[in-house]
Order: C-alpha cells, then sequence, then structure tokens
C-alpha cells in the first residue's frame, strides 16, 4: 500500500467521521431548539392562564361572596332579608330588595361569562386549583338549571345565565367588567329588552318575599358558592372562615329575623 493511498483513505475516514459528527450535532440542536421551543410555548400558556385567574379572581370572589351572602339571609328563615325588606318594607326598601337582590345574582354571571370568555381559547392545562374552580362553577350553573331541586323558583336555563352574564358586561374600558348598580337600575328602567331577561327572576325574588318557603335550590347554590369562595380564597385573606356559614339542609327556624343573617356580610343585614 503507498503512502499517497494511505493518507487518502485515512482522509476520506477523518471526512466521513466529520460528516457523521456534524450531522449528530446538527440533529441534537434540532431536538434542543424543539424542546426549547414546547418549554417556551408551556410557560407562555402558564402565563396566559395565571393573568387571566389573576385579573377575574377577586371580582369573581367578591361576586360569589356578596351572592351566597344574599342567599343565606333569604333563606335562612322566614324572618330573613326578604320579609324585613321587601314584605314588611316601605316602598323603597321594597324596591331595593327586588333590584339589588336582582344585580347580586346577575354581578356573579356577569364574572362567570367574563371569565368564560377569555379562557375559551386557553388551554387551562392539569393545574389542580384551575380544575377545582372550573368544576365548582359548573357546579353552581347545574344547580341554577337543575330539575332535582323543588320547584322552578330561581330556575335559571346555562342559556339565560349567559344571557344575563352578557347583558351585565360593560362595554366600555381596556378590560372587561360588570356594569354597576346605578346603570343596572337605570337599563331596567328605560330598558325593556334588558329588563325582560329578569322576568323570571324577578318573579322568583317576589313569590319568595310574599310567601316564605324552604327553597331548596337556593340552599344547594349557597354550598357550592361557599366551596368556590374556599377555593379563590383559601387562606381567608379576603373574607375570614366565619362569615362562610353554609344554610343548614333542615333546621328549625329562628326565632326573630335577626338569628337568620350573615351581619358579617360586605353589606351589614342585606
Amino acid at each position: 500500500m503507498s503512502i499517497e493511498f494511505l493518507v487518502a483513505a485515512i482522509s476520506g475516514a477523518v471526512a466521513l467521521a466529520s460528516v457523521f459528527m456534524s450531522a449528530r450535532a446538527s440533529q441534537k440542536q434540532t431536538h434542543l431548539a424543539a424542546e426549547l421551543e414546547r418549554q417556551t410555548a408551556n410557560l407562555s400558556r402558564a402565563a396566559d392562564r395565571q393573568d387571566v385567574m389573576s385579573r377575574v379572581r377577586d371580582p369573581l370572589l367578591w361576586a360569589a361572596f356578596e351572592l351566597q351572602s344574599r342567599i343565606y339571609n333569604i333563606a335562612r328563615s322566614q324572618f330573613g332579608f326578604l320579609t324585613l325588606y321587601y314584605k314588611e318594607g316601605n316602598p323603597r326598601e321594597r324596591e331595593y330588595a327586588v333590584r339589588n337582590t336582582l344585580y347580586v345574582f346577575a354581578q356573579y354571571f356577569a364574572w362567570v361569562e367574563i371569565l368564560r370568555r377569555q379562557i375559551h381559547f386557553l388551554d387551562l392545562g392539569e393545574q389542580e386549583y384551575n380544575r377545582k374552580i372550573m368544576a365548582l362553577l359548573h357546579e353552581v350553573s347545574e344547580q341554577f338549571s337543575s330539575d332535582t331541586n323543588r320547584g322552578t323558583g330561581f330556575r335559571l336555563f346555562r342559556g339565560e345565565q349567559r344571557a344575563l352574564g352578557e347583558l351585565m358586561i360593560s362595554s366600555g374600558g381596556e378590560e372587561p367588567s360588570c356594569i354597576g348598580y346605578v346603570d343596572f337600575c337605570s337599563r331596567l328602567d328605560n330598558d325593556r329588552d334588558f329588563a325582560d331577561w329578569f322576568t323570571s327572576l324577578e318573579e322568583s325574588i317576589r313569590q319568595l318575599g310574599d310567601n316564605y318557603y324552604r327553597e331548596s335550590r337556593l340552599i344547594n347554590i349557597q354550598h357550592s358558592l361557599v366551596g368556590l369562595i374556599g377555593i379563590l380564597d383559601p387562606d381567608s385573606e379576603r373574607f375570614p372562615q366565619h362569615s362562610r356559614s353554609t344554610l343548614p339542609r333542615q333546621h328549625a327556624e329562628g326565632p326573630s329575623w335577626l338569628n337568620g343573617l350573615q351581619t358579617d356580610s360586605p353589606e351589614p343585614g342585606a
């Protein structure tokens, strides 16, 4: 074997090894780039989920708390909120009892709808926190629409719940929010189409105010809302634990209306 042939063979082998190593390095770099892209996408989705939840969490928490508190004060006994302010109240109190109760219900639906719209195209992932929130929101919705609760009082089908939420979303501002109570009352007075959507819920409020009965649907909803509050405020930073009393499934009526009220609600006695 000549020296020239040996040198050529060695050079060829080195060249082949170089090509092989270059290909392996390029393949590895491609895999690393794909993995980096996947991790970046996962981090971006996680950031999007966190951003949505952080923006909506507090207003949804307040809306859920105000609704459960109002339900508690209504459904606790025959001497509760609607007896005090609707059945036995003066005209101003009667109007407030109906309209503000309507608003508290609709405000909750508004923030649920805002959350639903913002997460519609988001992958909520496997995070336990997100799954629990969505499960409890679904549970509350099911309680409103269920046929298993006694009677049809306060029954709202899922489409009606969404419709009320849509009507309550403010069109102004960079971020979606719920309209205020003043705007709500004005639209009830001046927008017949708007007001018609609240007819069924208003009738339920007035019927329960005129003749108290144990409304199992409201009791079940209140229990689910307290569970939702526990997820949104697990360390009781916003609302202390003693303000989250649940309605007994079976209970004896209290001796006075005061025994039936959550007096530590954001709006005392209301």
